[in-house]
Formats: C-alpha cells, structure tokens, sequence
C-alpha cells in the first residue's frame, strides 16, 4: 500500500486503499507507537517508576505523563488489536477467503515459529528446556484451548487472539457477510458476539494473570474493524458509539470481576483515544522513509523484544559492561536481530505467501 492520496473525496479514497493502491500511513505511526510503548512497559518500567517515586529528578514529571500510556505494555496492545481490526476488514474487501488465509498465515507463523523456536534452543541451551509437548500448541497457537502456557515470555496471548480473529473473519467473508452490501451486518453481528463472549465467563482461564484476557481484549479487533465501516460510510456515527458503547461498558465490567489490578490503568480510553485521534488526522500526517522502515520492525520487535532484551543485558553484564552500556548493547542486539529476521525470514514469507494466494484464487477449483 502506498500513500493516500489526498484530491479525492473519502468514498474515492477508500476504493483505491481496498484496491491496494494506497498506503494508510496513520497505521504506520500507530505501529511505532504501539511498539515503542510496550517494549518501554516491559523492559524499563522500574526506572520510569524510580524517577516518578523521586520528586527531586528532573525526569518526575515526565515519568508521570509517560506512565499511564507504557504501563504494562496495555496501550500498545490495544492499539495493535485496533489496527488490526482496521487493516484485516479493508484487506477482504480485495480478497478472496483463501487468498486471506494464505496470506496471513505466511503473515504470522513464519517469523513467530522461528521467535519459538530461538526461544526455546535458548532455553534449552539455558539449562531450562521447555516441555516438547507445550510446543506444539505453542507454534500453532492453540494453548487457549489446550491450557499451554505462553512462549515468547508471554506476549503470544495477543496473536492467539489475532487468529481467532482471523477465523473468525475468514468464516464471515466466506459466508458473504463481509460483501454484503459492503458489511453492513458487520456490527450487529460484532455486538452478538462481544455479548456472547462476556456471558460465557472469562476466556482464557488457565492462567491467574492473563485469566479473561480474550473477553475483555478482543472486542477491541471488531471496534477497529467498524471505524473502518464508519470511514467507508458504511455504518453511522451512531453505530460506532452504540458498539464502543457496549464494548467499553462489558470491558470495565470485566476488569472489575477478572482483572481489577488493571482498574486504574484505563488502556482502552487511551488506545481508543489515540487511535481515534489519528484516524481523523489521517490525511495530514507525512510519510517519510522512516517512519515505514521502523513500522516494518513493528512485528519482530513484538515477538523478541520481551525475552531477547534480558538475554543480551543480562550476556553484557556478564561480559563486565556497567547497567547503562548493558542496555545500549540488549538495545542494539534487539534492532539488528529483528531487522534481519525482517530481511531473512518475515519479507520473504510474505512474499510467498503473496504466490501460493495468486495460485490459489486462479486454480479451477479455487
């Protein structure tokens, strides 16, 4: 996708954006965010809390104003869940349901199956080997409904959700639901199943701290999926409330009866805030070199940034490096190792992925 162009009216718009003709740059500015801000959450979290304990440094005030948006890495998750939402019902406006499958599959497991299995030979060479039978539900990222706990030092609880959403929105397109009359269904069908996922108790439960994780965030990928319905003219304003309505009212819900620690935090007003915001600054917002190669780490340094970090501090403090160069050096391990996994294995995957889906649709039988 390349720029948006900006002499057409918005109906005209969208039709050369779900053409693949056009780059929705606002995503890209997102991505960063919502990878900068949950690599900051999990990884120095203690000294952005250090200097909001400290009254007298000169980073107190600027601690308190970034800490609600990194806390815990909840933001960035939620803006991730929200641009998916968006991109995956733009893309099955062009695709066929087995070009869509394809192409996300080559889209998410190559470059995660390799973060698994890294992590696990690192493990093992560790002296702490993962149970062979964890790791098959593992890479096929069914441990929600095995009961598996969660690799990559946690953070594989949101792809779990992202493909069951792609499932679910591959079951929808291939129904007709996604073209008829453009999704206009969409909604009503999003609010049946936010509902329904809150009356059946809290998803998943296998686990104390990500128990009703999939409840309470995955209602956010059909949130983004209707903003992209209300810039398409779709659905109404009123359509966009009455669902966020309903999603926020069953998360808070949720959080009070699952998940009260994270009462306070209030990611899904920012996320939504934020997203929101630039959604509606879409049409202003450059587009530079830079911001499209640090949006194309987005995925790597999801992937590696939790465990990878700690790995290489943790090598350099060994090696005699003080605290400060110990993070430079994890920092920079971090970057080049997700820039070469980029090159080497996700663009490469993408790219086949791309072939095997222009196949599949011209195959008679496709």
């Amino acid at each position: 996708m390349a720029q948006r162009p900006t002499t057409t009216s918005p109906p005209n718009a969208w039709q050369a954006a779900a053409a693949g003709g056009a780059r929705v740059v606002f995503l890209d500015y997102l991505r960063i965010f919502a990878f900068v801000t949950v690599l900051l959450g999990h990884k120095f979290d203690r000294p952005i809390l250090a200097a909001m304990a400290d009254a007298a440094s000169p980073w107190h005030w600027p601690a308190r104003a970034l800490w609600p948006w990194v806390q815990g890495g909840g933001v960035g998750v939620l803006v991730f869940f929200l641009v998916s939402g968006y991109v995956i019902t733009q893309v099955l406006q062009r695709e066929r349901t087995v070009e869509f499958l394809i192409k996300r599959a080559f889209r998410i497991y190559p470059l995660y199956v390799t973060a698994v299995l890294v992590e696990a030979a690192g493990l093992w060479l560790q002296g702490r080997p993962r149970a062979w039978h964890d790791l098959w539900p593992q890479l096929l990222l069914i441990g929600d409904w095995t009961g598996t706990s969660y690799a990559l030092a946690g953070v594989e609880w949101t792809l779990r959700l992202e493909v069951a959403f792609y499932v679910l929105m591959a079951a929808l397109h291939a129904s007709g639901l996604v073209r008829w009359r453009q999704g206009a269904a969409l909604p009503w069908i999003y609010a049946a199943v936010v509902g329904a996922l809150f009356l059946l108790g809290p998803f998943p439960a296998h686990q104390a701290w990500s128990r009703g994780y999939g409840t309470l965030y995955f209602p956010f990928l059909l949130l983004g999926s209707v903003v992209f319905l209300r810039e398409r003219r779709v659905v109404g304003w009123g359509t966009l409330v009455l669902l966020g309505a309903l999603v926020f009212a069953l998360h808070y819900r949720g959080l009070h009866a699952w998940q009260a620690r994270w009462l306070g935090a209030h990611f899904a007003d920012l996320a939504v805030a934020l997203f929101l915001a630039l959604w509606l600054a879409r049409r202003w917002l450059p587009t530079h070199p830079w911001v499209l190669w640090w949006s194309g780490l987005t995925y790597a340094v999801y992937l590696f940034h939790n465990w990878m970090f700690d790995w290489a501090r943790d090598a350099a403090r060994h090696a005699g490096a003080g605290a400060l160069l110990s993070v430079g050096c994890a920092l920079t391990v971090l970057l080049v190792l997700c820039a070469v996994c980029v090159r080497w294995v996700e663009q490469p995957a993408i790219r086949r992925g791309r072939k095997l889906a222009t196949r599949a649709v011209r195959s008679p039988r496709t």
